[in-house]
């Protein structure tokens, strides 16, 4: 595992967010995309008030939520702190329906079991298994694209991606983006719809429209990419095999920074489910590393 530091006195990610595109499914991020300054002037226009903005899109029976990001870590150290499949791992295990997570190396890249379930604590058994396949699009001196790409997931959802993109922005700061999309069939978007009139129906996401949050379906692709993109944050700031804890009660406090959308449930109660979960995951990789 890596050993990463901020370059900066204060520890962690510096967020300063802002939209590069004007469509979540437009081209990918390059370094040649956005200079610096464009990227500097743009944050002063848009004068953000908080330190995060994120998107969401739906596109026919897909939906997809992405954060960008300037980050404090120079390029060449963000890009060796994601080099291969087992800082994956540790990233989504901290999401809490996330209840264990199983890789496997190959010539092609790996594949990567995750195991899916309610907030409280579950066993894989009682889970839902989703097989995703780990691909390195690009790793160079000026662009790192990573993805999980599962073809099939419950409740007649599909075409899963969790997508990670860095270029340089300067000599200390690096561009990230951090983007999740699914698509949804007929029976699952129409209970969808169901759940956010109903019981649902408080439940918001980070953006708005004409001066309202986003809800449903959207609100929903918003909380589960700001939480991805959380537990990206805490595993930067402890990557260490030995910082779990670290890294959960990390993760715990920046969602507690987004109450309305994010609080969920208590450290404690996350902790022991979370101990509880690691657990089986060890188990389960290493009867995947014995074949």
């Amino acid at each position: 595992m890596h050993s990463l530091a901020p370059t900066r006195p204060r520890p962690g990610l510096l967020l300063i967010l802002c939209l590069l595109t004007t469509s979540l499914w437009a081209t990918s991020l390059h370094a040649s995309t956005i200079s610096a300054a464009t990227l500097a002037e743009t944050i002063r226009r848009e004068g953000l008030a908080s330190r995060l903005l994120i998107r969401s899109e739906e596109q026919g029976d897909t939906a997809r939520g992405s954060v960008d990001a300037i980050v404090d870590y120079p390029f060449a150290v963000l890009s060796t702190a994601l080099t291969g499949i087992d800082p994956w791992c540790e990233i989504t295990f901290l999401h809490f329906n996330i209840k264990a997570c199983v890789y496997r190396e190959d010539d092609s890249g790996g594949r990567v079991t995750l195991y899916s379930g309610r907030m409280h604590y579950q066993p894989p058994e009682k889970s839902f298994r989703n097989d995703y396949l780990f691909r390195e699009e690009a790793r160079t001196d000026t662009r790192l694209a990573v993805s999980m790409l599962g073809a099939d997931g419950p409740f007649g959802t599909r075409d899963y991606e969790i997508r990670i993109e860095a270029v340089p922005l300067d000599a200390q700061r690096s561009l990230l983006r951090l983007s999740y999309s699914v698509s949804y069939g007929l029976l699952t978007r129409t209970a969808q719809r169901l759940y956010f009139a109903t019981a649902g129906r408080h439940r918001i996401g980070f953006s708005s429209e004409d001066g309202k949050p986003i809800r449903g379906l959207r609100g929903m692709m918003e909380r589960n990419t700001m939480r991805f993109y959380l537990a990206l944050q805490a595993y930067l700031e402890a990557p260490a095999d030995s910082a779990l804890e670290t890294r959960l009660a990390r993760w715990h406090a920046l969602t507690l920074n987004y109450p309305d959308q994010l609080r969920e449930l208590p450290l404690e109660e996350y902790l022991d489910n979370k101990m509880r979960e690691r657990t089986h995951q060890q188990t389960l990789q290493q009867q995947a590393d014995s074949g």
